[in-house]
């Protein structure tokens, strides 16, 4: 960490209850590590700049992540397990964060060389939100694609829990922000072309068949490919059987 801490921030959401699969980010991943600690270490190795948090609830179930956070020499806040948001506002105060990229904890596949871009597109705009989106504008974190994180000031999230006390809002971090365009500016970087039009692709995990499903697809993007996100998206399409999958998933866990 820089000596001149610049209040730049990458706050990791993470939790082991989950109703569809539970602990899914502690299971061993790819024949290795776990999908925490695949997470925690491509952002440290991406961002070595930058304050990295991961941010998990009070819940005694998750001493586990408090103890993943020390393992990782990383930083670590404990908030509301049904209030996101309120943990967000609480994690970004007690480091001094001014901005912040939120970021999923169960997406294998996150990639945070992307998370720089963000931080240069909010400094020239001085948007309130910034994301990369598809062609009709929707933000990714409304996709199942698991690829690209999200950026947001602490103003705007403070401004956001002050304004609503909605549990959607409140349970999902960023939703408040980019449907209230009216109250806060929002950037959006345009996804690669070989995503642009990729609504089909599902490589978040949420349940026992995805994480067969990326499991299988991790270990054959290290073993066949240079590791790109393109070769992973070859990889997809090269194989029916996946797509298959990842649309029964789509249709199944929709957004």
């Amino acid at each position: 960490m820089n000596k001149e801490f610049s209040g730049d921030g990458i706050v990791i959401q993470a939790r082991s209850g989950s109703t569809r699969m539970p602990a899914k980010i502690l299971l061993p991943f790819s024949g290795e590590k776990r999908i925490i600690d695949i997470v925690i270490e491509n952002i440290k190795r991406e961002c070595p700049d930058k304050r990295i948090v991961l941010a998990t609830t009070v819940n005694p179930a998750d001493d586990v992540l408090e103890e993943v956070a020390r393992q990782h020499n990383i930083d670590f806040f404990r908030g509301s397990e049904e209030n996101v948001l309120s943990r967000f506002v609480g994690a970004a105060e007690k480091f001094g964060l001014k901005r912040l990229i939120r970021v999923c904890s169960d997406n294998p596949f996150l990639d945070a060389s992307s998370f720089e871009r963000m931080f240069e597109v909010q400094s020239e705009t001085g948007a309130d939100y910034v994301c990369f989106s598809f062609p009709d504008g929707r933000p990714t974190i409304k996709s199942h694609l698991g690829l690209f994180a999200e950026l947001a000031t602490t103003d705007a999230l403070r401004k956001a829990s002050s304004l609503t006390d909605e549990k959607l809002y409140l349970e999902h971090v960023t939703i408040y922000l980019y449907t209230h365009p009216d109250i806060f500016s929002i950037a959006r970087i345009p996804l690669p072309p070989f995503l642009s039009e990729r609504t089909d692709l599902r490589l978040t995990l949420d349940t026992p068949s995805d994480f067969r499903l990326l499991n299988e697809l991790s270990e054959r993007v290290k073993r066949e490919t240079d590791g790109s996100l393109e070769a992973l998206v070859n990889l997809v399409d090269e194989n029916p059987e996946y797509g298959s999958i990842m649309k029964a998933n789509i249709l199944q866990n929709e957004k």
